[in-house]
Formats: structure tokens, sequence, C-alpha cells
């Protein structure tokens, strides 16, 4: 729609940006940061193998199971006040991840703060339209909110490195508060007020529903001791709890989280999953190669984080050109494109040597899938927006954001169980540790290559044409997919 009058920046609106940008920035980079720290958080709280996985999946899971509940909370209570709330409980569960004294408390605190991300991050891209009028001023204050979103995750490599090998690894986590802080202090100041709470409720019991069957699915993954009755009990709960929340939103809950009907639309369900299935492969492949950096090539913190600075801006390049992509051969091509190249850098992963070379074995496969991740990245969320009613935007958004985090979250705890199960046998049989390391690193990495190569069928299977010959907006696209 255009702008009904002109439009002035003020102090205000830059704030204002400057804000939500950094309270969206806080949350997300928390989903990479802690992975440079990962084998000094091992050493210090004697994590064993399955536990540091679970560690980074007990904040992608409600991370991704309470995005949905994040947003229709908003829009029900009021997105200021769930924004400030949201934030408040980041900053709090914050605290308890650095002063965490053992494995137990570390896991429930980070747990803490992926529910928090998943009530703040919805509400930041809400409010810069609430803040901005639709015309040239929202879109320039969605490119940067969007510019930042993809970048989050390289920058969150950086940034632990930096923290790591600075001040030590609970610093990634009190560098939130200071940060929280200021972002609770702006809020409050910039940011307008929230008129009258709408009438309409919660389907609280439909997001614990599916959490909780997310996090059991996982824990019992993880665990990996597939013959021991917690595990199979983990696993029948998990089942149950995902059977009763479909069957609860198609025919039980008023005000269903989850529309059912979205899913009759091949392209909204093809790009979920194909963003499952990928992200998940993604996921992974950041937990191997970083511990591959730390613990078989003894490189530091730091450096390890600088290694993911041209996976980084591959993705940005190889966003930036999608949408030309899109327009020249379409969603459905553009996305196997993608998933091609992606494939191509894990294979070369799989062969990484224990004496590996940074520019040969990390850089040059990583660079392959980073670009690979941004050719994929531009046509799911053309495809899981497709059809989507205008007033069904919202929730196609946060379930294509949603069904990423899910399925990164439980497909990395399946690949790292894996990669831990390998690397425990050809211990246990006598091989050296790097070699041990790097041969279930391999193993995990084939795996994440056939999710990705998986992706692709369901390209060619599910997507449509949607795209061709038409002038794609990659900002507003970032945004509608972000995360």
């Amino acid at each position: 729609m255009p702008e009904t009058a002109p439009f002035r920046w003020t102090r205000r609106h830059v704030a204002a940006l400057i804000v939500l940008c950094l309270a969206a920035l806080l949350d997300t980079i928390d989903v990479t940061v802690v992975n440079v720290a990962m084998p000094a958080i091992k050493s210090t709280l004697h994590f064993s193998e399955g536990g540091l996985a679970w560690m980074v999946s007990a904040y992608m899971v409600p991370f991704g199971g309470f995005l949905l509940l994040g947003g229709r909370a908003g829009d029900v209570l009021g997105r200021r006040r769930v924004l400030l709330a949201g934030t408040v409980l980041f900053t709090v569960a914050s605290i308890g991840s650095g002063l965490a004294p053992d494995t137990a408390v570390m896991v429930i605190t980070r747990a803490a703060e992926g529910l928090a991300a998943a009530f703040v991050v919805p509400m930041t891209l809400a409010l810069l339209a609430v803040v901005f009028p639709a015309g040239p001023a929202r879109t320039r204050a969605f490119s940067v909110w969007g510019a930042i979103s993809a970048a989050a995750g390289t920058f969150g490599l950086i940034l632990g490195g930096l923290l790591v090998s600075a001040a030590g690894w609970r610093w990634i986590f009190f560098i939130n508060v200071p940060v929280g802080a200021l972002v609770i202090a702006f809020t409050l100041r910039v940011l307008p007020s929230d008129s009258e709470r709408r009438s309409g409720g919660f389907d609280l019991a439909g997001a614990v529903a599916v959490t909780g069957g997310a996090s059991l699915l996982a824990y019992g993954t993880v665990r990996g001791a597939w013959g021991s009755p917690v595990t199979i009990v983990s696993l029948i709960a998990a089942a149950a709890l995902l059977g009763y929340f479909v069957v609860h939103e198609r025919f039980v809950a008023p005000h269903p989280l989850l529309p059912m009907s979205l899913w009759r639309n091949r392209s909204v369900s093809g790009a979920n999953l194909i963003g499952a299935l990928f992200t998940s492969a993604i996921f992974a492949m950041f937990f191997s190669t970083t511990l591959y950096m730390q613990q078989v090539l003894s490189y530091s913190a730091l450096r390890t984080g600088l290694a993911y600075i041209p996976l980084g801006v591959s993705i940005l390049v190889a966003a930036g050109i999608s949408p030309a992509l899109v327009r020249a051969i379409g969603v459905r091509m553009t996305t196997v494109a993608g998933t091609v190249l992606a494939v191509a850098g894990l294979t070369l992963l799989t062969g990484i040597p224990a004496h590996g070379y940074l520019l040969t074995d990390i850089l040059i496969p990583e660079t392959l899938i980073g670009l690979g991740g941004g050719l994929v990245l531009v046509p799911t969320s053309i495809a899981g927006m497709s059809g989507v009613a205008v007033g069904r935007s919202g929730i196609g958004s946060a379930l294509l954001n949603a069904s990423r985090q899910l399925g990164g979250a439980l497909g990395f705890a399946v690949i790292s169980a894996i990669v831990a199960n390998r690397t425990g046998a050809l211990l246990a049989r006598g091989v050296t540790v790097p070699a041990a390391m790097t041969s279930g690193f391999h193993t995990g990495f084939v795996v994440s290559a056939g999710l990705v190569a998986a992706s692709a069928i369901a390209a060619l299977v599910l997507l449509r044409e949607d795209g061709r010959g038409q002038q794609v907006n990659l900002i507003e696209l970032q945004t509608a997919g972000a995360g």
C-alpha cells in the first residue's frame, strides 16, 4: 500500500530501528554463539558428547516450538509488552547460563533463553510494521532488519570466538545482560505503547504439546541407548504428544496455532519440509566443523570464529543474486541449484583428514555450502508464502520459521548422536582420538548430505514455478522467512 502522507525520519525512528534490530540480533545469534565455546564448556561442566549436543537442542527446540504462540501473544496482549517480558526472561536466563555450576542448570537456562527468544523475535518484525508506514520507509527498515538477520549466525560465531579468547566462555552469556538492559530501556522510551488488548485466546495446550513432543524426541535421540527403557518411553511419549498436537489443532483448539488447511498447499508444505531438512544439515555441519577445528586441528576459539567469515559472506552474496535467478529459472530450479552446491560442499567435508588444512578442507567446502544456503533461502521463502491468504501471512511466516528451527533441532540431535556413537565405537577399538573424531564427523557429513539431497527431491516434487519473470523483493522475503 502507498504511504498516505510523506514520511520523515526522526531520531526516534532511528532509535526504534536500532533497538528492534538489536533485540532480534540478541536472540538469533544465541543459536550459534555457543558453538565455538563448546569445548571450553564441556571441559568446565563435564558434559558428555551427547549432553553437549543436548545443550544446543535445549535452546532450539523451545525457540521453534513456541514461535507460533509468541506471535499470537503479541497480537492479544500487546507487542511491546511481550517484547519487554521476553527480553527480561532472556536476560535473566543468560545470567543463569553464565553462572551455571553444572550441566543440568546449563540445559535448563538454555531452554529458558530459547523460550524467551520465541516471544521476542516475532515482535521485532511486528513492531517495525507498527513504527514505519508502508512504502519506502518500511522497506528500508526491513532491509536493515533482514541484513542483520542474515548475518546473525556468522556474527555469533565470530563474537563467541572473541569472547572466549578474551574473557572466557561464561562471557558469551554475560554479554547479554547489558545488551538486554539497553533493549529494555530503549523499548520503554522509543517504542509506541500498546493499544487495548484484543479479544481472543491462546492455544497454550497446542504449544506445550508440540514443544514437549519435540523435546522428548530430541532427548531420546541424543541419549542414543536405543534399548534403554528411558529412551523407549521418551520416544513413545514424543509420538503421543505430537499426535495429540495434530488432533488438537484439527478438532479441539478454538484458536489453533496452526490451521491444518495450510498443509494442503503443496508449495507451503514443500517449503517447510525443505526448510526442516536443509536446516538440520546446516546446524549439524556447524557443530561438527567447530569441534573438528578446535579438538582435531587445535584451533583457538578466535581462529575458529574467524574461519566462518567466508561462509557468512557467501550466504549474503548468494541471497543477493537469488531474486534474479528466481525470475530467470523459477523457484523450483533455484532451490535445486542451491541444494546441489550444498551437497557438493558436504561431500568434500566427508573426506577431511585428521591433519587438515584451513583453505582446502574447511573454507572451500563451507563456501559452497554458504552459496547453496543463500540460494535456498529466497525461493523457499517465496514458496512458503505462496497462496497463503493475507490474513494468514503471519501464521505462514511463523510456520516457516518454526519448521526451520524445530527441523534443525531434531535433525541436529539425530546427526550428533550418530557422530558420537561412531566416535565412541572407534575409541573402544583403540583408534586415536583425532582419527576417531574425524571418522565420526565423516559419518555426520554423509548423513547431512543425504538430508540436503532429500530436500532437493522435495523441491522437484512439491514446489511450483512461482516467481519466474516476477520482481522479487529480497528484503520482504528475508523478513518473511528469517531465522
